[in-house]
């Protein structure tokens, strides 16, 4: 026990060491401002490591263990304080992971010894389901591109007139190998970074239509990111004044609803932390704005915590910090700095929202033509993502071929 003790504090020299240097990036800066800079360095300190750890012949040596890793945080509460011996023993090798433990520190601890924790070792989860679903994301990749051209030959080429047209087509069924699409919480695959593999399958829900709605403004070109929020659950809370002529087949039935509301209850303050919808938001000429293809809402943003409904009343909670935590992939464009960092603008007025969506919504009834033959197009794209899935199965089956391929 006493070696074990020793191995640890002698790591504190190390780790002041590697604090200090990262401090100077953290200065002048506010606490949001701080968590989200460390988020980011902890997800590329991950991903480092992993390149390190597939380069590597002897694995079990480049790292410290997780237990290791783990006493090193929960030690850090008396760091705080100040209350540690700083022995300079032999530092040992490659001690990639103590990087971590600075940044939380070089932090003032904004960024939450859980949450630092959480985030690394779930952080880059999701390319081994992906490594199992290669050909499926060929095929994927496919779909999209193959409505880029669509988008392209229509000339819709602002980022919220390609928000319009993606939402009409996902709730027509031009995303489903079926070509028909319901809100459904139940039968979900749940494939991390795949989220939008259920909506292939006819189903879906708010996270599968903001995963697939940030993967389709990036084939465009565009600029996006997922962004989880928290909306309100009385309805007098929220309301639509204007909504385009897309018809939603949403499924629930009794138990769904009584099962959701026990886990809203259970899980409240998890919820009242990460949010229960999950949201696109977009870049357009150097403004921000939040799309909501469940709820067909546009939002402006009034800070880096509030989004406002452009066409209807009410505000979305929205999490930005807790968003990189659970999808740690979910702003590859770092417009979360933008939120956090620059002067928030309005992006849009409610005629602009109206005058869009009605061109759109025109430009589509006088071309049905084309998004037909664009959907004949990669249907057998579709196939081939619906059978890879069947065959696969969700995430809890993929996990345990991924077991049994190791």
């Amino acid at each position: 026990m006493k070696d074990e003790n020793n191995k640890i504090s002698g790591k504190y020299k190390l780790i002041d060491e590697k604090t200090n240097n990262y401090r100077k990036d953290f200065e002048g800066l506010n606490k949001n401002q701080q968590v989200l800079l460390a988020y980011r360095k902890i997800i590329e300190l991950r991903r480092v490591d992993d390149l390190k750890k597939e380069l590597s012949e002897k694995e079990e040596n480049n790292n410290i263990s997780f237990r290791d890793l783990y006493r090193l945080i929960s030690i850090s509460e008396e760091r705080k304080d100040g209350n540690y011996e700083n022995e300079d023993l032999e530092k040992g090798k490659n001690n990639e992971n103590l990087e971590l433990l600075s940044i939380i520190e070089a932090s003032d601890y904004n960024c939450g010894l859980v949450q630092a924790l959480m985030l690394y070792t779930t952080c880059n989860s999701e390319k081994e389901y992906r490594d199992l679903y290669k050909e499926s994301l060929i095929s994927y990749n496919e779909i999209l591109k193959n409505y880029k051209l669509l988008a392209d030959e229509l000339n819709i080429n602002s980022s919220l007139d390609q928000c319009h047209l993606f939402t009409y087509m996902l709730w027509n069924g031009y995303y489903s190998v079926s070509k028909s699409h319901c809100y459904k919480l139940q039968e979900r695959l749940l494939l991390p970074g795949m989220y939008s593999f259920d909506v292939i399958k006819g189903k879906g829900v708010c996270l599968s239509y903001s995963e697939l709605l940030h993967n389709y403004l990036t084939i465009n070109n565009k600029k996006s990111a997922i962004l989880s929020c928290k909306v309100p659950t009385k309805k007098e809370a929220i309301s639509c004044d204007y909504k385009p002529e897309i018809e939603r087949n949403v499924k629930s039935n009794i138990s769904s609803k009584v099962f959701t509301s026990i886990i809203m209850c259970i899980f409240k303050r998890m919820i009242n932390q990460t949010g229960n919808h999950s949201i696109t938001l977009v870049e357009e000429n150097d403004k921000l704005f939040c799309y909501d293809p469940t709820n067909l809402f546009v939002l402006n943003l009034i800070d880096e915590n509030t989004a406002s409904i452009i066409n209807g009343k009410g505000n979305f909670d929205i999490k930005p910090l807790s968003t990189l935590i659970t999808q740690s992939n979910a702003d590859p464009n770092h417009l979360f700095e933008k939120l956090l960092y620059d002067d928030i603008k309005q992006a849009f007025t409610r005629k602009e929202i109206i005058y869009s969506f009605e061109n759109i919504m025109e430009l589509i009834k006088n071309n049905i033509n084309l998004l037909d033959d664009a959907y004949d197009n990669i249907h057998s794209n579709l196939e081939i993502i619906d059978k890879q899935t069947e065959e696969i199965g969700g995430r809890f089956k993929a996990l345990k071929k991924l077991k049994q391929n190791k």
